[in-house]
This record gives C-alpha cells, structure tokens and sequence, in this order.
C-alpha cells in the first residue's frame, strides 16, 4: 500500500492539500499519514477566521479523501496536545471560545501519538531513551482515554529539552527535538519517521527520517514568512521509499503566506 508522509500543517492546509492531492493522483496514494500540529502559526494567535477557515478545510478535504477510498492517519503534535487538555499555550489561539471550538474539533479528529509500519514507528516527534511505547500509544484518542491518559498526556506537555528551549534531559514523542533521537535513541525502536523538527528537504539519517518540510517562519523586520523547507513529500511502499517534490516553494505559495500579514 501506498503510503504518503505529510509533515505539519500549522494553519496551511489551503496551501499544502492541494499540493498533496496533486500526489495522490498522480502515484495513486492509498493512505495518508498527517504528523500532526493542524493548528498555530506564529503571529496568528488572533486570527480567529484564519483558524476556522483552515480545520473546516481540513476536515472536508479528509472527507473527500476517505470517500474516494484513501486510509487517513492523524497523528498529534504538540500544539494539538494542549487543546485536548484545555489548557492554553503561549502558541495557542488567544480568543477563548475560539480555543474550545478547536479543542472540540480536534477531540473528533482521531489523533494517535504514534502509527506503526511495518518496522518503522511514525510519530510527530519521536520517541528518545527516555520515553518507551505504549499500547494506547497505537490507538485514536477520544474522550474516555483522553481522560483516562490524562497525567501522560501531561507529562507529553511538560517534558521539552534543552534544544527546544526546556529544561527536562530531553523531549516527550510530542516535543522531542530530531538531534535527540540521534543522540539518545531509543534501543527498543530503531526505525522512526517524524515531523516536528523543520528540514529544509527530507532528511534521511541512519534510523530516524524527518519529514516536516512545509515549515516557514516569520520575518520579524519584514513581518513576511519564509521558506525553510522545500516541500518534498515521503511516500514508502513495500519497504522503499521515494521523494516526491511539490510546488511549494512558489510564487503562488509566498503571495498567499503574505497575505496573512
């Protein structure tokens, strides 16, 4: 089956989905694996409509997928997490009703921390030495096992490293930082797949692959986003994979991320 990679969204789905239907169709895709982080942008915190435009979009353009018959993953990240705790964020929405309406939507969203295929674990950031896999790790969330996982999920929240500007040893599967999983890897899982740490193309290393290359970033002085990453998408089938490049880096692309400012 074949499988598609797509790395954080953070509020750009009107932006990344196209793109990536332009995929599916061309290599006949089968499934999608989404690595979380739908939501936030830096300097968006107040844009209300900006929110509600891009997770309406998202989720009627997953409808449209599963319709047509393509298995959908969505992992969570960790500025999904926060929501799903109710409890806000430097980086979250700042309009407090706006913040339930996305805790709301992203509790029916089915978000898991991590996916398994075949020998190569997915999560939004990885799991260092310092956290293991769990069982319910595996399984969509709702609300009985948000509940039940709540002082986990807690932790997740709380446990960032030094290289994400925290002061634990290093970071939970939401926070951790792709050098950590080089660093301190987890014996017990030797082949990850991540989103999470910006990459400026896929980035292929001896047992962690990060993904996460639709990441801007905001231009204080010009008050403009640019481009970290190209916008290449990981597809894997039958154990290999292939690189697939988008449009991303593109004219049509900057003049719409300008018009968020």
């Amino acid at each position: 089956m074949k499988t598609l990679f797509i790395g954080d969204l953070h509020l750009k789905a009107r932006l990344i989905l196209p793109l990536v239907a332009q995929v599916i169709a061309e290599h006949q895709i089968e499934r999608l694996v989404f690595m979380g982080d739908y939501c936030d942008l830096h300097g968006q915190t107040e844009n209300t409509k900006l929110y509600a435009q891009e997770l309406l979009y998202l989720q009627k353009w997953q409808q449209g997928q599963l319709d047509a018959g393509v298995e959908i993953i969505n992992l969570l990240g960790n500025h999904d997490i926060f929501y799903l705790l109710g409890v806000p964020a430097e980086f979250s929405v700042t309009d407090r009703d706006a913040f339930f309406a996305v805790q709301n939507f992203l509790e029916n969203f089915q978000l898991q921390v991590a996916y398994q295929l075949d020998d190569y674990l997915i999560s939004h950031a990885g799991f260092n030495i310092l956290f293991d896999l769990a069982p319910w790790h595996l399984v969509p969330l709702n609300q009985a096992s948000i509940t039940d996982h709540e002082k986990e999920l807690e932790i997740f929240t709380r446990a960032v490293g030094p290289m994400r500007g925290g002061g634990d040893m290093a970071g939970s599967p939401v926070w951790a930082d792709f050098r950590e999983l080089e660093l301190i890897p987890n014996a017990e899982i030797p082949k990850q797949i991540v989103g999470h740490t910006p990459q400026e193309v896929i980035k292929f290393t001896e047992h962690v692959i990060g993904v996460d290359t639709f990441s801007v970033y905001l231009d204080m002085d010009s008050l403009t986003y640019q481009f970290i990453g190209n916008g290449d998408l990981l597809c894997y089938e039958d154990g290999r994979f292939t690189v697939i490049p988008t449009n991303w880096q593109s004219e049509a692309t900057r003049t719409a991320l300008s018009k968020l400012y």
